[in-house]
């Protein structure tokens, strides 16, 4: 494995530094998950409340983050009229508090006394905060036990870096079945999906053979297998996605609720909503008869088993040694608040000028892997000169092109861009701790390694 740092001077008189790793094999590079780390949930409250939220405190309403601790128990129900049968105890508590609380002048107001005393176990816990936007909507924020912090995890492993989407702020939860940390977007190694496709984005694949390409996909492109039991879009089922609906039609037909790799909820008729981090697979009336699932039964994916290694997050910026212009991948756009049913991730959408810390993945012409982070600005104290600037995604294909990249796609960036390389950093994280400027390492759920 090689490294260097390279720094690239703007016109302005700004600085670019990046860092960019090089190694031979791809059968070397695995997903990684975190551990759950208990300050996830005052964690992400301090994102809400000291990035997003003053960033655009207009799209925000009154938002209730809230995690259920380890040792809580949930005495709400799992079987519910408008949702199904689901499968955990944080979607029960979620539509608990979601049809039970109501934030008023930035104080709680309850529908019954069983949610008040579960909401005071919550506070006593420090496991509820209230963040209050500009509009008057209470949005309920269920955070997951997934996220830690990748200095954390495998200390020893000769490269770390973070790698997907995943569901972070309010609009990403867009269903009770959407909890803070839930990765979306494909993860596929050996030709074992961990985590489908969705919202037909650009995905990185590389083939058994060792070739490379980017290509649009779609969960719909695949079989899907839940006990024993496949299903096709279009043949025996209906596959609704957040890119074209948010919820499903009323009809008479099963509703299962598809989240990574297992079943999250069924409902045997009418409508549900479709998560943001998942799908619902609708099953043809007439195949009813013979289909038993219930939540919580694992799901296997087909059509990828010639896939060596596989991820879905960002948009291209050069595919095969071209330069990508323009998204080609869909997001949506935060500042216009347009009315798509897709997640929006909080994407910069201008793609000349939108700078941030980036990360992007890639090959070279003989298809070996290149990893590079651009350096994003520090969020305070910014110095012209001294600190980097950020990358565009106009630039991100630029510093590709100059490095040799003939397929490359953006990972994961903003505040949680990072390389460790046997766990320490060359470059610095862009979020920040006001006391002293010193990196603000974000908690992520799953990152990249090389052992």
């Amino acid at each position: 494995m090689q490294s260097e740092i390279k720094v690239f001077n703007c016109e302005n008189g700004e600085i670019q530094r990046v860092q960019v790793v090089r190694w031979k094999k791809w059968d070397n590079l695995d997903f990684m998950y975190m551990d759950g780390n208990e300050n996830a949930l005052k964690c992400f409250r301090d994102i809400y409340a000291n990035y997003l939220v003053p960033g655009c405190p207009w799209v925000f309403g009154n938002m209730i983050l809230f995690q259920l601790p380890k040792d809580s128990e949930c005495s709400f129900s799992f079987k519910t009229k408008k949702y199904g049968n689901i499968e955990d105890k944080l979607t029960a508590a979620t539509i608990a508090i979601k049809e039970g609380v109501k934030i008023v002048g930035g104080r709680p107001i309850f529908k019954n006394k069983a949610i008040k005393d579960f909401w005071k176990q919550l506070e006593e816990k420090n496991s509820v905060f209230i963040v209050c936007g500009k509009l008057p909507y209470t949005k309920v924020i269920p955070v997951g036990d997934y996220a830690g912090y990748l200095s954390q995890k495998d200390v020893d492993a000769a490269m770390k870096v973070n790698a997907s989407f995943f569901i972070m702020d309010s609009f990403d939860c867009a269903s009770v079945f959407d909890h803070v940390g839930k990765i979306f977007g494909l993860c596929v190694k050996d030709g074992v999906v961990m985590n489908p496709p969705l919202y037909q984005r650009e995905a990185f694949l590389v083939k058994r053979d060792g070739s490379v390409t980017i290509k649009e996909l779609d969960v719909k492109d695949l079989e899907i297998e839940i006990h024993g039991q496949r299903f096709q879009n279009g043949h025996n089922a209906t596959i609704y996605t957040r890119f074209e609906t948010s919820k499903t039609p009323a009809s008479p037909d099963k509703k299962i609720v598809v989240v990574g790799r297992k079943v999250v909820a069924v409902k045997e008729k009418g409508e549900i909503v479709v998560p943001a981090s998942g799908f619902v697979l609708s099953i043809f009336e007439h195949e009813e008869e013979s289909v038993k699932i219930s939540p919580g039964y694992e799901v296997t994916y087909h059509g990828l088993e010639d896939i060596q290694f596989g991820i879905q997050v960002g948009n291209s910026i050069i595919r095969e040694g071209k330069k990508t212009k323009e998204f080609i991948s869909k997001f949506y756009n935060i500042r216009k608040l347009e009315k798509k049913p897709y997640p929006p991730s909080l994407y910069p959408m201008d793609f000349d000028n939108g700078r941030a810390a980036r990360i992007a993945l890639g090959c070279d012409e003989n298809n070996e892997p290149v990893l590079f982070w651009a350096e994003g600005a520090g969020k305070l104290h910014y110095q012209k000169g001294v600190d980097s600037t950020g990358a565009s995604l106009k630039e991100m294909a630029q510093i590709a092109k100059d490095l040799g990249m003939v397929n490359a796609v953006n990972l994961d960036g903003g505040g949680s861009a990072q390389i460790l390389l046997e766990n320490k950093r060359s470059l610095r994280i862009s979020d920040r701790n006001k006391q002293d400027n010193s990196d603000a390492e974000r908690l992520i759920p799953m990152g990249l390694i090389l052992r």
